[in-house]
């Protein structure tokens, strides 16, 4: 990784510690009415990070953060990290199983919150997954379903029995001398440290524990860096969730890179972001495609004025033509690129430049990163496939995870002897060396003896000027085997019917790709930043086409 220069040995203490030393004066982060510092921002992390230390945190504990996107967010996860520990990023959006499970798999000591979120209580939460720790001293919390959770600590100011309160762990701190330890312990992380401990986002099944480490995502932003043209003290709208790869990368690691100032969202609301962009001139903004197609199709879209942006990242879903088409002519975006990424590859993999044709930043996801290798094999005989044919990814390099957290089979099933892991996502390679996603390798189906990728046919059905999403999955068939069922999300004032959708693919792709089924919704189920929960919607197609059979 020479190509990283001098940031080749940093880890994620050094991006703090040198832009907090870089640009005291500067704006770091701007949430709501708080307008933080950079040097305010450093006094923050050290005094939480020494505050963790003080309850009993140590090198290599793992430390979960269930928080919205805000800067009590940034400053636990620095804090984590100044502290040697392990950050355990939570969905905001868990409930009970979810929480209960990963606190457990995880093995996490200590674990940070808010009291709420949207119509969620944390506290109710946590109150049925432990419900003595409100009689628990703070700190020693003894629950024999979580043997190694000791702490909980809540951001809230309302004082909660049990919980310390993050404002209190950061003012006591001062009262102990932990600023040469804290030092001491900083500065002995090493690079290939893990450093974070991200879930698979579950769209296929049961999450997972991802092994990441600093080296990993401080080559991940310096490629960001380099592929956006990003400029010094550039300001990022940040609406995609801080728990998620996608969403820390472009809401707190690169902002800090730049010496450039965030602007957190809770949650993902358009005319917010509009109203922000034009308020914070904000020159960069992230989100996957239904986030631009929410701004776009905002009714107040033109009273906004969003001539301050300069770039724009799109993923976690297909991106139309036109969508970027929009992005470019209506919002300004000079350089928008399209990536192909998952959590066990660092949250990127391939990614498209800024000098990239149209047709290559809708269709393909790019080239891949530094150093890191791709190719496409046949998935029954493991033989790699020329370019144009479609088969698994399988990737080697830097990006490619240490492996799963207590889960030694099944990390082993992801990498073959010579060491490629196998992504499980089924694509090509065009003649440019681009990669063009095409599905899981799960998802492929088998109808009337064709394979069939239902990524293939929902980036075609993107073309349908009436959808605004779409998702397929397979139901079994008497005849065929297996068949298409199609989710549809109409855009606002549209009106469809299922023979409408039929006959437009019918029209245009092969009789064995178009789906049997097709069902409008107002909603797809998502996890993570934007992914389609792929097993939920086969559950409900499954029922879906068991009614229909019973009421014909």
């Amino acid at each position: 990784m020479e190509w990283l220069g001098e940031m080749k040995n940093w880890t994620l203490v050094d991006l703090i510690d040198r832009a907090v030393q870089g640009y005291p004066k500067r704006e770091a982060v701007v949430f709501k009415d708080r307008r933080i510092r950079y040097e305010e921002l450093g006094k923050q992390v050290d005094a939480l990070a020494g505050g963790l230390m003080r309850i009993g945190v140590k090198k290599g504990d793992k430390v979960a953060v269930w928080l919205s996107n805000s800067p009590e967010w940034i400053v636990s996860e620095f804090a984590i990290i100044k502290a040697g520990a392990v950050i355990v990023p939570l969905s905001s959006r868990l409930k009970g199983y979810d929480l209960s499970y990963i606190l457990k798999q995880s093995d996490s000591t200590t674990l940070i919150i808010m009291d709420h979120f949207l119509k969620n209580s944390y506290i109710d939460i946590l109150t049925e997954l432990l419900p003595d720790f409100p009689n628990s001293k703070p700190g020693f919390l003894n629950n024999q379903s979580f043997p190694l959770l000791k702490n909980i600590i809540c951001t809230s100011e309302k004082k909660y029995s049990g919980l310390y309160s993050l404002k209190e762990i950061m003012e006591k701190v001062s009262e102990v001398p932990l600023a040469k330890e804290l030092k001491e312990r900083s500065t002995s992380l090493n690079p290939d440290d893990v450093v974070n401990l991200p879930y698979t986002s579950g769209t296929t099944g049961f999450p997972k524990g991802v092994l990441t480490t600093h080296r990993q995502y401080i080559g991940e932003i310096s490629v960001f860096k380099e592929r956006f043209a990003l400029q010094d003290g550039d300001r990022f709208l940040a609406p995609a969730p801080f728990f998620a790869n996608f969403g820390n990368y472009f809401g707190v690691l690169i902002p800090i890179l730049v010496g450039g100032c965030t602007v957190p969202l809770e949650a993902f609301d358009p005319e917010q972001c509009l109203r922000l962009i034009e308020q914070e001139r904000c020159t960069h903004i992230s989100g996957t495609p239904t986030m631009y197609q929410d701004i776009l199709g905002h009714a107040r879209f033109s009273e906004y004025d969003v001539s301050s942006l300069r770039t724009g990242m799109t993923g976690a879903a297909p991106a139309s033509v036109q969508m970027i088409q929009d992005v470019r002519s209506k919002m300004g975006i000079q350089i928008i690129c399209n990536g192909y990424g998952m959590t066990e590859n660092s949250g990127a993999t391939t990614m498209t430049c800024a000098s990239d044709a149209l047709q290559v930043l809708a269709n393909t996801t790019g080239k891949p990163f530094p150093d890191v290798q791709i190719r496409i094999i046949d998935t029954k005989t493991n033989e790699p496939l020329p370019s144009g044919s479609i088969g698994e990814l399988c990737v080697k390099g830097w990006i490619v995870m240490k492996g799963y957290y207590k889960m030694p089979e099944e990390t082993q099933k992801c990498f073959d002897s010579e060491g490629w892991f196998h992504t499980g996502d089924l694509g090509y390679l065009d003649e440019g060396g681009n990669f063009c996603i095409t599905g899981r390798h799960k998802d492929m189906f088998i109808s009337g003896g064709q394979n069939v990728y239902p990524t293939e046919i929902e980036n075609f059905l993107y073309s349908f000027p009436k959808i605004k999403l779409v998702a397929v999955v397979d139901v079994s068939d008497d005849r065929l085997g297996e068949v298409g069922f199609a989710f549809v999300v109409l855009k606002e004032g549209e009106v469809s019917s299922e023979e409408e959708i039929k006959n437009y693919c019918r029209e245009q792709i092969a009789n064995y790709k178009v789906p049997k089924y097709v069902k409008f919704i107002h909603d797809i189920p998502l996890a993570g930043v934007g992914k389609i929960q792929k097993f939920k919607l086969a559950e409900e197609a499954k029922e879906e086409v068991q009614r229909r059979k019973l009421g014909s």
